[in-house]
């Protein structure tokens, strides 16, 4: 999960002052999917595929497939669950209370975004976006990412990055779709 998060973020550190500004809006666009309403979030890398269904501040569903195997799990109102073995399992209230700071945390993360650059309208597969190349290194892992935007929302819509950790290099693509009739609700 904080993985998928730091995928998804990446980060940000300028030397121009003409850049603060940049910095500014930069971390404004990445907080907008923090606050912006419930959204889905489709991240894909070399070898794991996640959907993230997003109640923001604290509640999630997400299911994970990594090397054939697949992993759900929930955190809604300080509670978690884990699907294992085809059951849905309660987490202990100390791993929920763990699972709840990491998503609340990812606001935090945001300030670890360093070493960016704001690019302007650019178009991409068709489509013009707000975009942002920034960088963004915590708990051993580094990436690099290209960060679209919606230029009248100004938030996220599409996220391509690659992280290296323990030597490992891995390309990401974190897709946003926000919907007001997204959900997340205890699974028992």
């Amino acid at each position: 999960m904080r993985i998928a998060t730091l995928a998804a973020l990446s980060a940000i550190a300028f030397t121009a002052p003409a850049q603060a500004d940049c910095l500014a809006d930069l971390k404004s666009v990445l907080t907008g999917s923090l606050t912006g309403g419930p959204y889905v979030m489709e991240l894909v890398s070399d070898d794991m595929t996640m959907t993230a269904e997003v109640v923001p501040p604290a509640s999630i569903h997400a299911t994970t497939h990594i090397g054939g195997t697949t992993q759900e799990m929930t955190v809604h109102d300080g509670k978690a669950w884990m699907q294992i073995g085809g059951a849905w399992t309660a987490m202990p209230d100390s791993m929920a209370a763990q699972m709840t700071a990491g998503i609340s945390g990812a606001a935090g993360m945001i300030d670890q975004v360093a070493g960016g650059e704001c690019l302007g309208t650019q178009n991409f597969e068709g489509k013009d976006y707000l975009a942002f190349k920034y960088d963004f290194a915590m708990a051993g892992v580094e990436s690099s990412s290209t960060l679209y935007a919606d230029p009248a929302t100004k938030l996220p819509l599409l996220i391509l990055g690659t992280s290296t950790a323990a030597g490992k290099t891995t390309a990401t693509r974190a897709t946003y779709r926000y919907d007001p009739s997204v959900s997340v609700s205890a699974p028992m």
